[in-house]
This record gives structure tokens, C-alpha cells and sequence, in this order.
């Protein structure tokens, strides 16, 4: 019975949490930082579950935004409506080490070729409280799974406000980068027949040879159904 009603998704996160940590130049300081995170849509996973960030500075009353599931020309808006907080919480001065921040309450989940905008802000008085840096490439980090672009930085101790600090100019900063870390993990898709081409050339020859196997009249394999082969491509893992 369990051959004939295979799992499409795994129901576990990969064992060990992936890291990804951008370069530190401490080009800037100032009150937030907004940037993209794109799924990537390489290997057969189903989505990506980000449990933190980490950042550093002056910090103070954080708060950590994500922008919702809406489509706007292909844009991220600017605009509080479109964003979702899904963190809240004071913290200490800490300018050498990175403070990670859990989202495990509230983890923000991305499909393959999805994009979603994080949006972290203090309301500490100053110019110290999220240290990013400037543009310096055209990805800010790039993994097997994700991709974090350059953003917007925001001078303005308001969440989303369009007035800066010293009351004049534009509240956002384009071509700046985030600093810090993104811990996650990945939900990886499993193998069936409506799923074959979503996997490499060397899971498909596996799955090609096994039925090649199976058609063998020697072959110990050649008694089991199909629905057995099915069941133990939808075992493996896509590597």
C-alpha cells in the first residue's frame, strides 16, 4: 500500500541548517536595511524555511519584516501595507558579534524562483543601530539554494518612514548591502514519474538503469512491479 501512495515532498528539514554569511566591509551604519532573497529553482527542493538572521551594530528595538505574497509588477514596495512583521524584540549593543535573530515562530518559507523582500529596522535614535555595506557586486551572496541581492539601506528611525534623521532628503538609500547571516534549511522534493525531469541527468539514468534492470528476466529485480521501483526512487535522495 505505501508503494502505491508516495510522498511528493520530504516531511523533514535537511539535518544540518545551512549558513549563509555575506562579506563585512562596515561600509555604513544607520537605522535598517531592506534586500531580495531568491529561491533558487537548480535542485529539486520544495522550498526553503529561513529560521534567522543575524546582524550587528548598535541594534536597540528590532524589528523584522517580510514582504507578502502579492504580485506588484514584479516589484518589492516600499509601502508598510505590503509587508508582514514577524519579529519583534530589544536588543544589547553588539558591534563584533553578529546577534541572530529567530524566526522560528514566524520562519519565512520561499518556493524555487521565488522572491521576497526581508526588511530589518531599529527605532534606537542615532546612525549606529544595522551596520551594510555598499554595492560591491551584483549578488550579495550566492549558494546551491539561495541568492541575497543588494537592497536599500533606510535612514529614518520610523519602520517604513520617508523622513530621514536630520528631517530633509530621501529616507532610502539605494545599492547597499546586507551584512550579517541567514540560517535555513531546505524541503527537498521526492522522486515520482511526474517529477523525473525536475532531477539531474545522474538521478535519471539511476532511475532509467533500475527499470532496464527490472525488464532482465535474471535480474533479482525483474519481480518486483513497477510500483516498487517507484517506491524506491521515491526513497532516495536526489544526489
Amino acid at each position: 500500500m505505501a508503494a502505491l501512495n508516495r510522498a511528493t515532498k520530504a516531511n523533514y528539514v535537511i539535518h544540518d541548517h545551512v549558513e549563509a554569511e555575506t562579506s563585512d566591509r562596515e561600509d555604513h551604519t544607520f537605522c535598517g536595511i531592506m534586500f531580495p532573497v531568491k529561491c533558487k529553482d537548480v535542485l529539486p527542493i520544495d522550498h526553503v524555511v529561513i529560521n534567522s538572521v543575524s546582524v550587528r551594530g548598535a541594534l536597540g528595538p528590532l524589528t523584522v519584516w517580510v514582504s507578502k505574497d502579492e504580485n506588484i509588477n514584479g516589484e518589492i514596495s516600499m509601502c508598510k501595507k505590503h509587508w508582514k512583521k514577524i519579529y519583534q524584540k530589544t536588543h544589547g549593543r553588539s558591534f563584533r558579534a553578529y546577534k541572530e535573530l529567530d524566526l522560528s515562530s514566524e520562519p519565512i518559507v520561499l518556493k524555487p524562483g521565488q522572491v521576497k523582500g526581508i526588511y530589518i529596522h531599529s527605532t534606537l535614535r542615532g546612525d549606529e543601530a544595522i551596520v551594510y555595506d555598499n554595492k560591491d557586486k551584483q549578488k550579495t551572496h550566492d549558494d546551491s539554494f539561495l541568492t541575497i541581492l543588494p537592497g536599500r539601506a533606510h535612514v529614518s528611525e520610523t519602520p517604513f518612514g520617508s523622513r530621514p534623521i536630520w528631517g530633509w532628503g530621501h529616507a532610502w538609500r539605494d545599492n547597499r548591502e546586507f551584512v550579517g547571516q541567514i540560517k535555513y534549511g531546505a524541503i527537498y522534493r521526492l522522486w515520482n514519474p511526474t517529477e523525473h525531469l525536475c532531477f539531474g541527468t545522474k538521478f535519471r539514468s539511476l532511475a532509467k538503469n533500475l527499470f532496464l534492470l527490472q525488464r532482465r528476466i535474471e535480474s533479482p529485480f525483474s519481480t518486483l512491479p513497477d510500483d516498487c521501483i517507484f517506491y524506491i526512487l521515491n526513497m532516495c535522495r536526489w544526489d
